[in-house]
């Protein structure tokens, strides 16, 4: 169902259309391989690799534990499909320079220094022999870079300036931003808490380790509760934005928008909440805990992107004028 005209008007920054999409091309891939990224350095760690090469950033293998094979090879290609993530960075920042988009250069800024402080930690990973901490610290930068890349790719392609919307629309737009934050917030902690499970689970990352891997500890029963009771929480805070983007008033147009986001949300929820549960009824079987790792990172890069057009409504409504422009 079309939405019904904007109320509000709207000017759009036109820029040059091969650099254009240029930009939005390397934005979208630096997203992409972001996610990529997360997932495979989670399957280093279910495959027992952690400690698949013994130093960094070169990968020597201790033969008298393994020979060089399967987990090395996992290991150190993490690295490299890590380090590579780099080219489509470089190759957006310049694009974004051509396009003479300066409100990206910051978010390009974090995004190095983010990567910088991944050399660290995976470097602090490999030579603590995977001290849960620094493991769980990786994965939660991981979470940070995806949230610069999903910013950095919804500003990419929606380079827009709205003038004052309506007191009615002003007033949906408070509430739609107090519930992305609502949202943003609930899903961080149910991750947080994800990754103490994990640090605290049966999963240590490696095979070949002549020691026992330390964990972090936490009673394995409880820590997995209070997750439970976080995904809960997310559900509560779906089910509202659900309720109060129902169909109200055609002067408001981004409550259908809002209601397909609190819809896809909250199916990719529900599949993580029962995929949850059952790994823990059949003793987080390494399958379902790589295919819970996939449904976190899609959920939280949805919440994110969410929180952006929450942020910014009149863009998602500007897309097709911004497309003619540049056309």
């Amino acid at each position: 169902m079309p939405l019904p005209p904007i109320q509000t008007s709207v000017s759009v920054t036109e820029h040059p259309r091969h650099w254009s999409q240029s930009l939005t091309t390397w934005t979208r891939v630096t997203l992409l391989w972001l996610m990529a990224i997360t997932v495979t350095g989670a399957a280093v760690r279910l495959t027992g690799s952690g400690l698949g090469c013994t130093d960094w950033p070169t990968c020597t293998v201790n033969t008298e534990l393994d020979a060089p094979g399967f987990h090395s090879a996992v290991e150190f290609g993490n690295r490299v499909i890590s380090g590579l993530a780099i080219i489509p960075v470089i190759a957006g920042w310049l694009a974004a320079r051509k396009a003479q988009r300066r409100d990206l250069s910051p978010w390009f800024a974090l995004m190095t220094t983010g990567f910088l402080g991944q050399v660290i930690l995976g470097m602090l990973v490999t030579r603590t022999e995977l001290d849960p901490r620094m493991v769980l610290g990786h994965f939660l930068l991981s979470i940070v870079l995806i949230f610069i890349g999903v910013v950095l790719d919804y500003k990419a392609r929606f380079a827009v300036k709205a003038q004052t919307p309506t007191a009615q629309q002003a007033r949906f737009n408070t509430g739609r931003r107090i519930r992305a934050r609502m949202l943003w917030a609930s899903c961080t902690l149910v991750i947080f808490v994800g990754t103490l499970v994990t640090g605290s689970g049966p999963h240590t990352g490696s095979e070949t380790s002549g020691e026992p891997i330390a964990r972090l500890g936490f009673d394995i029963r409880e820590i997995s509760r209070a997750h439970s009771l976080l995904g809960w929480l997310l559900v509560a805070i779906i089910v509202l934005g659900l309720f109060q983007s129902r169909p109200q008033d055609a002067d408001v147009p981004w409550i259908d928008v809002d209601r397909r986001w609190f819809l896809r949300i909250g199916a990719i929820a529900l599949i993580q909440g029962g995929i949850g549960y059952l790994q823990y009824s059949l003793g987080v079987p390494v399958g379902l805990v790589a295919v819970h790792i996939i449904g976190s990172v899609l959920l939280w890069t949805a919440v994110c992107w969410y929180g952006m057009v929450a942020t910014y409504p009149e863009v998602e409504h500007a897309e097709r004028s911004a497309s003619e422009l540049v056309s």
